[in-house]
């Protein structure tokens, strides 16, 4: 589910690429800052959220979804990739190769584009996590392994979050 929150959110900002308010975002400093801010907090919280994590894997589905239900894994994965200013530039310099004014509505053409982008990110991820999951019985028991992997993800979130919160804009 965090997969299709993250491509929720990247149809949602290339759709607001092809209505301009990216651009906004991008080019005024407040709104900039106020994104940059509410990224970096977000990444706070996931690092600490993570670096508490408990170092077991769930043994079946059933009981991992029993810990996170599916809307908040999709809450994570939407909120993640709203909060992200990177995304922003990302999409004003990318999308406008593609778009061809005089093909029709602008905004249209970059939802197409957008939808186009999280169908093929959801199918990579989905054959990335069925792969990785085949290695999930090995690696369900090893704890020291597990609580090294939480570590090393929690001190990457606090990474990125302390290079985003003094990121200046682009």
């Amino acid at each position: 589910m965090p997969v299709i929150g993250t491509q929720t959110g990247n149809v949602i900002h290339a759709l607001l690429a092809g209505l301009g308010v990216s651009t906004v975002v991008a080019f005024v400093p407040v709104a900039f800052d106020v994104l940059r801010c509410a990224g970096a907090a977000y990444l706070l919280y996931l690092a600490w959220t993570t670096w508490r994590a408990p170092a077991v894997l769930a043994r079946d589905d059933g009981a991992l979804l029993g810990r996170e239900s599916p809307w908040r894994c999709f809450r994570q994965g939407l909120v993640s990739k709203l909060a992200n200013p990177k995304m922003i530039p990302f999409f004003i310099a990318l999308f406008p190769q593609f778009i061809r004014p005089d093909a029709g509505p602008v905004g249209l053409q970059s939802l197409v584009l957008g939808f186009a982008l999280a169908g093929i990110a959801v199918l990579w991820l989905g054959l990335l996590v069925i792969s990785v999951g085949k290695f999930r019985a090995a690696l369900s028991g090893r704890t020291v392994f597990l609580k090294i992997a939480n570590r090393l993800a929690a001190i990457t979130f606090f990474g990125l979050a302390c290079r985003l919160a003094v990121q200046r804009q682009p």
